[in-house]
């Protein structure tokens, strides 16, 4: 082969091998996932929880319930207590004595533990109540974000910050008030946003109750210090399930 046909012969692997480079780049660049701009909205879910009034309904009737229950405890707790002014009649040594004492501690033993769990349980049916109410937030809030577009919702509390301290029974707990302050200060995530382009609490609290009225309260519980947010946006019956 002359040099002249050996260089024809090499540049053409040089073309074909870069053309070949550029159809692997370009397949490859058209296999990544297009970045999608992230778009962040805020809810405050504290207020949304603030304003409904069927937790305040479901509670009232959890409370009576087991109130009742913590009732006949003690009614019981008193029983065992005259048990207890029994003994003083009785000889220290006799029979009479140790089957009372028995009976006094195995009764007092049996309240204090179905005190406990009857607590337990209350507490549990309370958290119930609210995890129930906080899905139903949940909920609309990915409905409401859907609906515009969103990508990223943050929990943000729209409370304005306190410069007034309440009066207190202790002056220990002083202290104590003040690290829970400066701790509420620095477990703020949003320290800004523009409510009005982002809030949806409005939005979500509005369909919420619409989903169920039993919600609406009938009184005005504004949190104190907080403000319903006028987004630009209105959702209205647009919002598809």
């Amino acid at each position: 082969m002359t040099k002249a046909k050996c260089l024809v012969v090499l540049g053409a692997v040089a073309i074909g091998m870069t053309l070949a480079y550029s159809v692997i780049a370009q397949n490859s660049a058209s296999t990544q996932p297009k970045r999608v701009p992230a778009s962040v909205a805020l809810v405050d879910i504290r207020y949304i929880l603030s304003q409904n009034g069927a937790i305040d309904q479901q509670t009232a009737q959890l409370n009576e319930k087991y109130a009742k229950m913590i009732q006949d405890a003690d009614k019981e707790r008193q029983e065992v207590a005259k048990l207890r002014d029994l003994l003083a009649s009785y000889d220290r040594n006799s029979d009479k004595y140790r089957e009372t004492e028995q009976m006094m501690l195995s009764r007092s033993s049996d309240i204090s533990s179905r005190q406990m769990l009857i607590v337990k349980e209350w507490t549990e049916e309370q958290m119930r109540i609210l995890n129930q109410a906080y899905n139903k937030a949940l909920t609309q809030t990915e409905r409401v974000a859907r609906h515009f577009g969103m990508t990223i919702v943050l929990n943000y509390d729209r409370q304005k910050l306190s410069d007034t301290v309440p009066l207190l029974p202790n002056p220990q707990q002083y202290e104590m008030y003040m690290q829970q302050y400066m701790q509420f200060l620095g477990t703020r995530t949003v320290v800004w946003a523009d409510q009005k382009a982002v809030d949806l609490t409005a939005l979500v609290l509005g369909e919420i109750q619409k989903a169920d009225p039993s919600t609406i309260r009938k009184t005005d519980t504004t949190v104190k210090n907080g403000t319903t947010a006028n987004p630009a946006a209105r959702v209205g019956n647009q919002v598809q399930p």
